[in-house]
């Protein structure tokens, strides 16, 4: 992909160091510096990604094939897509993104461990497990209605636990409106745990806990955004691309009359991109050019494609705006009465820009005729010669002078020899004429000037052939506009698409 700055550059005899050579032509270090690019590129991917992502960085399971449709409702397949020793190092990224443990979430799966401990060391029927108990119904009662969740955008995952007990506990008796908030009462029960602890806890561990692990509280900073230290990782980075996109404008400005630095940094406008503040996905765009400029991967028919996309997309407003300003202009044109002025002898009087000294028309006439005589009668002589004798035998045959005499002895084959003679004598007199013609004569030009300018004269100064041209004149310009209704149009997709297709298969030929 090259840059938008004006071609045919030559270079400039200025001395350049070798290292910026080196470094500037070197087809190794541009390589180093694509890797780079795309390590970068990397790096900001998997931040961008790490928010939306972060439920699978942390319990490395997605489920799929669920669905809910009415009354059916499908809970679909379990996977583990994330061992655990590469989520307990990768989850470690929250602290780049300050990422902190929800106090109040974590408080309560604090809480069901504590509850665990409890029953394990006093026992289920016990004053320490009941204050337990009540403790997690409150926690509950609050999680649902205060929505902890919705700091780090999860209300979902509570409306998801919220659904998972209301199945769990359904019971029309003791929850007869379905409230989530009576279901977690009815769970941290002690009658419904009492004989099922150890599977309550594990449903819970299963398919409570992890949701509630999702949430997470993240400050914000003192400029109104949430805090991230994200710059620390990529700032190495744009320090080593910077460093090369200065060292390789210097190095352009260096090589090449007439470019500034200014103008060599805007040679490579790509970069750049490196450099805004945000919308770092932007940065595919000079990482992609940096490994098609390194050799590591050809973008040649993506461009080419890209290239006969835009096409497509003007060609036909392209189309149709040069079609109707050429018939616009010729419709002006013989609306302001070109054809009239131009045969009209007033219009001679005019300025005329000449810029060649050259009669045009004359010497167009003069090649023309000289094509004719030199070119054209010499090879169709026989069958001219055919023609005439044909038409003079004819004339002579059919006339009463001949008819009366013709029976006379001697005369039958009158016609026949005369007629030959004379086509011959005919086509030799016109030949020679026309090759006298070719040679340079200022009078004969004279005679054929006083014949153009008495025509156009006979043209515009005669009523009736006045009114002829006028008629002429209107006549073409509503022939132009009948032209752009019924055949200027917009082109269909499917005609561009065919334009762009026999356009690549000429290519395919020339490769």
């Amino acid at each position: 992909m090259k840059s938008p700055i004006v071609k045919n550059i030559k270079k400039t005899t200025k001395p350049v160091s070798w290292i910026y050579n080196f470094w500037f032509d070197n087809i190794y270090v541009a390589k180093l510096m694509a890797l780079v690019s795309l390590a970068n590129l990397g790096v900001v991917a998997f931040d961008l990604t790490y928010i939306p992502f972060r439920d699978i960085w942390l319990n490395g399971v997605i489920t799929v094939g669920n669905f809910k449709v009415g009354p059916y409702e499908y809970d679909g397949y379990r996977l583990t897509i994330v061992p655990k020793s590469v989520r307990e190092t990768v989850i470690e990224y929250d602290a780049v993104k300050g990422i902190e443990p929800y106090r109040d979430t974590q408080q309560y799966l604090d809480t069901v461990v504590e509850l665990q401990n409890t029953i394990d060391a006093s026992g289920l029927d016990s004053p320490q497990t009941r204050e337990v108990l009540a403790m997690l119904r409150e926690m509950s009662a609050e999680m649902i209605s205060q929505d902890p969740f919705q700091l780090a955008n999860k209300s979902g995952n509570l409306e998801k636990i919220k659904n998972i007990m209301r199945d769990r506990m359904a019971d029309p008796i003791l929850n007869p409106r379905d409230s989530a908030t009576v279901a977690f009462e009815n769970f941290w029960n002690l009658d419904h745990l009492e004989g099922q602890i150890d599977e309550e806890l594990t449903f819970f561990e299963r398919e409570i806990a992890p949701l509630i692990n999702t949430n997470y509280y993240r400050p914000i900073g003192e400029n109104g955004q949430f805090v991230d230290y994200f710059g620390l990782i990529d700032f190495p980075f744009i320090v080593i691309i910077f460093a090369d996109f200065l060292l390789r404008s210097f190095v352009i400005s260096l090589r090449y009359h007439g470019i500034k630095i200014q103008d060599a940094i805007f040679w490579r406008w790509y970069d750049l991109i490196f450099f805004l503040p945000t919308l770092r996905w932007l940065r595919i765009i000079p990482v992609a050019v940096r490994l098609d400029e390194s050799k590591l991967i050809s973008l040649k028919s993506i461009k080419r494609q890209a290239s006969q996309g835009f096409v497509a997309s003007i060609a036909g407003d392209i189309t149709e705006v040069i079609i109707l300003r050429i018939l616009n202009q010729l419709q002006n044109v013989i609306k302001d009465g070109y054809i009239e002025n131009s045969l009209s002898p007033e219009n001679t009087q005019k300025e005329y820009i000449d810029i060649n000294d050259t009669n045009e028309i004359g010497e167009i006439f003069k090649l023309v005729i000289e094509l004719v005589a030199n070119q054209v009668l010499p090879e169709i002589r026989p069958e001219v010669e055919d023609l005439l004798n044909y038409l003079i035998e004819k004339s002579i045959t059919e006339s009463p002078a001949y008819q009366s005499v013709a029976h006379l002895p001697g005369l039958a084959k009158f016609p026949q020899n005369i007629s030959q003679r004379t086509s011959t004598q005919v086509y030799s007199i016109l030949l020679k004429t026309i090759q006298q013609m070719l040679k340079e004569d200022p009078v004969f030009d004279d005679h054929v000037e006083k014949i153009i300018t008495k025509s156009g004269s006979t043209l515009t100064l005669s009523v009736g052939a006045k009114h002829n041209l006028e008629v002429v004149e209107s006549l073409l310009y509503d022939l132009l506009e009948e032209i752009k209704i019924n055949y200027v149009r917009q082109p269909s997709d499917e005609e561009i698409e065919a334009l762009l297709d026999e356009t690549r298969a000429l290519r395919q030929m020339d490769n």
